[in-house]
């Protein structure tokens, strides 16, 4: 017996309610409903997909977070074919789920998704910040269906492409005397207390570019938020180097701040584009579409201190 697509959308909607008996309450039918298609799926594919536990409801296991992202994606395809006329061709619906490690997202992802959600009613965005490692395995579990990060240690299995290569530049005090000169080198940070992003990758490259210009660091403060960093600095506890500048020039304290061009350039970071590339949904094609052209707009120039 082949599965049915409505015992798929019973097995997920258990398993993402973590409960067959509300997962019965939704979708309005008795309990015995939901736990024999999940049977019905389990035996299928002849795979272990749950835990039932008496206590604590229902989980997945490691297959059945798996298959889970590809039942997902096969329900919101045979949602889509049920549009009718002009909305089949053009129509975006279903959940987006992205994950980015981007300190400056905030600065850019809403003019990603204003064009996205605009007009398409049944389309919603999730965003969820995390590190490079988390987003990556994340979009191999199916958790995410695209992702944003730092072009470092990139799976294989991961197709991705630059969206920007982004040089380093140097946040002072807007009083501080580094913030009147067009260009500083590294070396003048010699002398400087320091506040750097402790994030990883970033702590890595900050720490890895001041080492290559011979400069042991002296660093007063970590924080794992750019908008810390920028207070910081602009409380004038010291300097720091960082990538992508937001478009305003104050910290959150009000302070006024000066983003410096370092010259020579080091090496710079690349922010890249990652999704599966067999992903045959069109809301993650206009998701990679939106931001391609969103990075070759002069609104991303804007966010580089070259």
């Amino acid at each position: 017996m082949r599965v049915t697509l409505k015992a798929l959308h019973y097995f997920m909607t258990a398993v993402e309610r973590s409960s067959i008996t509300r997962a019965a309450e939704e979708l309005h039918v008795v309990p015995s409903a939901v736990s024999a298609a999940i049977d019905l799926v389990e035996e299928e594919f002849a795979l272990k997909l749950v835990m039932r536990y008496p206590s604590k409801g229902i989980q997945p296991t490691a297959t059945g977070q798996i298959l889970l992202g590809k039942f997902r994606h096969l329900l919101e395809e045979y949602n889509n074919l049920l549009i009718e006329g002009s909305d089949l061709r053009t129509a975006l619906t279903g959940t987006l789920r992205v994950g980015y490690y981007a300190p400056i997202a905030p600065a850019f992802m809403p003019d990603i998704i204003i064009p996205m959600v605009d007009g398409n009613p049944d389309v919603s965005v999730t965003l969820v910040e995390c590190d490079n490692e988390t987003a990556q395995g994340g979009l191999l579990n199916g958790d995410f269906d695209v992702i944003l990060f730092a072009a470092e240690n990139v799976k294989p299995q991961i197709a991705f492409e630059t969206l920007l290569e982004v040089p380093a530049y140097i946040l002072a005090p807007a009083a501080h005397a580094l913030a009147t000169r067009k260009s500083a080198t590294l070396a003048d940070l010699a002398e400087e207390n320091l506040v750097l992003l402790d994030l990883p990758v970033m702590s890595e490259y900050y720490r890895g570019i001041l080492e290559d210009a011979g400069i042991a660091p002296r660093i007063v403060a970590t924080a794992n938020t750019t908008e810390m960093i920028r207070s910081l600095v602009g409380a004038d506890v010291g300097c720091s180097i960082l990538n992508m500048r937001p478009l305003n020039h104050t910290s959150y304290a009000g302070d006024p701040l000066a983003a410096v061009p370092v010259s020579p350039a080091p090496k710079p970071l690349r922010l890249v584009l990652g999704h599966i590339q067999e992903n045959p949904r069109r809301l993650v094609h206009a998701f990679v579409e939106q931001c391609r052209s969103y990075f070759t707009s002069d609104a991303a120039r804007r966010m580089i201190v070259e």
